[in-house]
């Protein structure tokens, strides 16, 4: 009777266990990422907003590739001069300020376009899950996360801040019947830098 009952409780909780998963493997420089949270979108957050900036005829205020360029460029040229003590800091600290202020700018203005859409994108948010939760994790400190969610399309989300830089994913995840399995690392991750 003994071995017929912990057979059962083994059945059982192998069936709890069943179905597929979104298995995360999170790594930067080679070193797992712990606490990092994760979710699974049913909709593709950047279609939403894609979708709302058509209607408006307004894009999205996206940071100049070049503002960001000359920005790194220019720090990198302060951090040199600031060790060898070159009077040329003065002029590429003032070069910074002037980047960061036009950079800051377009912030501002995506945050304000982000704020008059965000009924709307709410809405189409609600209405594209169809009735699907947001299913979520936190990696442990081996940098891994299990998801259980049903089987379709997701969309894999993940945010992670480093001293100067913003790390995001929004991967696209198909499940069908068994576990995929999601490597995170800098390679795959969309960076921004990280401003004051």
């Amino acid at each position: 009777m003994k071995r017929s009952l912990v057979v059962l409780v083994l059945s059982v909780a192998a069936a709890c266990d069943a179905g597929p998963k979104v298995l995360v493997r999170a790594e930067i420089d080679g070193q797992p990422v712990a606490d990092l949270p994760v979710r699974l979108l049913p909709y593709d957050r950047q279609a939403i907003l894609d979708s709302l900036a058509s209607e408006r005829d307004e894009p999205e205020p996206r940071i100049p590739q070049e503002l960001l360029q000359g920005l790194s460029a220019v720090q990198a040229e302060e951090a040199r001069l600031r060790q060898s003590g070159d009077t040329a800091l003065r002029r590429v600290s003032a070069e910074r300020q002037s980047l960061l202020m036009r950079i800051d700018t377009v912030r501002k203005a995506r945050a304000k376009w982000l704020e008059e859409i965000r009924e709307p994108y709410e809405e189409a948010a609600r209405d594209r899950a169809g009735g699907s939760g947001e299913p979520s994790d936190t990696t442990d400190a081996a940098g891994r996360a299990e998801i259980a969610a049903d089987e379709g399309r997701w969309w894999l989300v993940a945010r992670y801040v480093l001293p100067e830089t913003v790390l995001e994913w929004e991967m696209p995840v198909t499940l069908r019947g068994d576990s995929a399995v999601v490597t995170l690392s800098r390679k795959n991750a969309k960076a921004e830098p990280m401003l004051p």
